[in-house]
């Protein structure tokens, strides 16, 4: 079971960063990389789970991990096609009474031949005082295997 039930230390709280990642791939290959969080959310290799976005607005992004569980991610908010994209839900955080939302800006560099993507998080509610941290290794690892996947 993930994240047993049981007493946590939180605070009220907001956190509020953003990274950003040079990715040696055009715009569209970066888009189209991002779009299969199912080839780039992994942690764990051995326990891979199936994303599913729904690229709309109100579309849902979905894990559904192999064990048989599964979690809503977020709603996507807003896009941009080949730009941007908004996702607003508990970005895997469904343990904690949080808000999030998870940013994704591309922006052409090299004369379209590469590509910034840069990546804003920006959460408020009751978190555990260790969270930024944590949040941010983990978008830096997830945001280096969108970065493999393009330039693949």
């Amino acid at each position: 079971m993930a994240n047993p039930l049981k007493m946590l230390k939180l605070k009220a709280q907001s956190v509020q960063f953003i990274q950003e990642f040079p990715i040696a791939a055009t715009p569209k290959k970066v888009w189209t990389s991002l779009l299969n969080p199912s080839a780039w959310f992994v942690f764990d290799p051995a326990h891979r789970s199936k994303h599913t976005l729904d690229l709309r607005p109100g579309g849902q992004w979905t894990s559904v991990h192999p064990d048989g569980s599964a979690a809503l991610m977020g709603t996507v908010v807003y896009f941009e096609p080949g730009k941007l994209l908004r996702v607003s839900g508990p970005l895997g955080l469904t343990h904690l009474p949080v808000t999030s939302v998870i940013i994704f800006e591309l922006q052409p560099q090299q004369d379209g031949k590469a590509t910034l993507l840069r990546v804003g998080t920006r959460m408020i509610g009751f978190m555990d005082l260790d969270r930024k941290k944590h949040m941010k290794d983990a978008w830096k690892r997830l945001m280096g295997n969108i970065k493999a996947l393009a330039e693949q």
